[in-house]
């Protein structure tokens, strides 16, 4: 009988301890997603126009260095819309929705992503590295024919408001516009026609993703 008891004794104790080990990592999971969700908060930014400007000219400044290092033009030429379009435009990316351009329908609010700053990336067909000024008038129904080699790939870079910079990178096979990539709102917030076709994924570049950070840190 002292033997069960001891027993029955032990496994209660065992349950005690097992349980309190079980709130613990409750606990310590509970605070970890409350500072993961702080910090989340802490990165909702709100730019003005003036601000943004002075980011793009920044980010432009960094890029053209950048297009030169790595033997690439780069243009701030990397989206276009008709001017019967009354949505807001937006690209898909991995982390969800990201407003291209803010005509209040459905608004900034209707999206948790919001672009800055965006640039394309390509090998110029008039040997042209960093900052493409022949590339200022492109026009959506010419794409990049005038400046870029078509037979090699094109990447768009866009510059979000949480951070992180997504691209997307469109081979040769792909008759790349400047609308090629994004879609429209209507204005009840829903689709018109397609979702974009393409996801912009997060850039892989640390180099790029901190300058960035810095960038929007100021």
């Amino acid at each position: 009988m002292q033997h069960k008891f001891k027993y029955l004794s032990a496994f209660i104790m065992l349950i005690c301890l097992i349980s309190g080990c079980s709130n613990e990592s409750t606990e310590k999971k509970e605070t970890q997603h409350k500072m993961e969700t702080n910090e989340v908060k802490a990165k909702e930014i709100k730019l003005s126009d003036k601000e943004k400007d002075a980011l793009k000219q920044k980010v432009l400044n960094y890029v053209d260095q950048y297009g030169e290092e790595k033997g690439l033009a780069i243009s701030n030429r990397y989206f276009s819309s008709s001017e019967h379009t009354k949505g807001d435009g937006y690209a898909m990316t991995e982390d969800g929705e990201i407003q291209i351009t803010n005509h209040d329908k459905p608004g900034e609010k209707a999206f948790k992503i919001h672009n800055v700053v965006g640039v394309s990336a390509y090998h110029s067909n008039n040997q042209v590295k960093g900052y493409d000024e022949q590339a200022q008038d492109l026009t959506n129904i010419q794409g990049y024919n005038d400046v870029a080699d078509v037979s090699k790939p094109i990447t768009k870079y866009l510059f979000a408001d949480n951070g992180k910079v997504y691209q997307h990178q469109f081979t040769q096979n792909e008759d790349v516009t400047l609308s090629t990539g994004f879609a429209a709102k209507d204005y009840n917030g829903k689709d018109p026609n397609l979702k974009p076709n393409v996801m912009f994924t997060e850039v892989k570049d640390k180099e790029l993703v901190q300058e960035w950070k810095k960038i929007l840190s100021k």
